[in-house]
């Protein structure tokens, strides 16, 4: 791969910028069971270690440590909830499935989403140095443990979605550049415009991270922006991100509306 440190560097400044009104996002399901499940699918889709904080309308706020794809533990301050003694779980790591404190948290978010409301998904880095890498419990495990797997169906990962994406516009991406958490992790197109997209990309990014909260002010799964010539010759300049995975890609502007139909298509925005 090229050397992209500039825009690596530029990422891990821009990444500590915490973003108010467009991070947040809502937990899709209509049960407990069905939230429960989404809980499973926001931890498998986490590389990065995170604080995930989940706020029930009216109701409770739950923090969770994840890393890897692992559910590393419940964050204090614990939830108060009727019947259920939480304040041994928070800041307790995780590894072993079969722990009675797995079953309690699991009874402790459904009775958190007992009642049904809106679930509100927000993502920040951790303070303090967090958990060890060999601390927490997998997705694919905890959803078995748990019992979520039939709860609703799962929907493809962040991973998944950008992967295809990126294979169905092929003929009309002219050059791009993958981006997860701080880090450049794959290119394609034509090599001299990909190696210049580092530059393009480092300098849209920087506006981009800037005006995030005017340009998404309502919370969303996926993002979308496109910059191009009001003619249908030339390049556009396209930015989409799915939870933590990311693209920047130079396409034929001619194809720009075909190109995020299918965004849309595939994040159901």
């Amino acid at each position: 791969m090229s050397d992209f440190a500039r825009l690596e560097d530029k990422l891990a400044k821009l990444r500590q910028r915490e973003r108010i009104a467009g991070e947040g996002r809502r937990l899709r399901g209509a049960t407990p069971e069905a939230l429960l499940a989404a809980i499973v699918t926001e931890i498998d889709e986490t590389i990065l270690p995170r604080r995930l904080t989940f706020a029930v309308e009216d109701g409770p706020t739950l923090h969770l440590a994840v890393a890897s794809r692992k559910l590393q533990a419940l964050l204090s301050p614990s939830p108060v909830l009727n019947g259920l003694d939480t304040s041994s779980l928070a800041d307790a790591p995780l590894s072993d499935p079969d722990d009675a404190a797995v079953a309690l948290l699991r009874d402790t978010l459904l009775a958190a989403f007992a009642g049904g409301q809106t679930v509100a998904i927000r993502s920040a880095r951790p303070a303090g140095a967090g958990f060890a890498s060999d601390v927490g419990i997998p997705a694919n495990i905890l959803g078995r443990v748990w019992d979520v797997e039939t709860a609703e169906p799962v929907l493809p990962s962040a991973d998944e979605v950008l992967t295809r994406f990126l294979s169905e516009i092929a003929d009309d991406a002219m050059g791009w550049l993958r981006i997860e958490g701080e880090d450049v992790t794959g290119q394609g197109g034509d090599a001299a415009l990909v190696e210049a997209l580092g530059e393009q990309a480092a300098m849209f990014l920087d506006g981009y991270f800037g005006k995030f909260e005017a340009l998404y002010p309502e919370p969303s799964d996926s993002c979308a922006t496109l910059i191009g010539p009001m003619a249908d010759t030339g390049a556009a300049a396209l930015f989409v991100e799915i939870g933590e995975v990311s693209a920047f890609i130079a396409a034929k502007a001619g194809r720009a509306p075909e190109i995020l139909s299918v965004w849309q298509r595939l994040t159901g925005a």
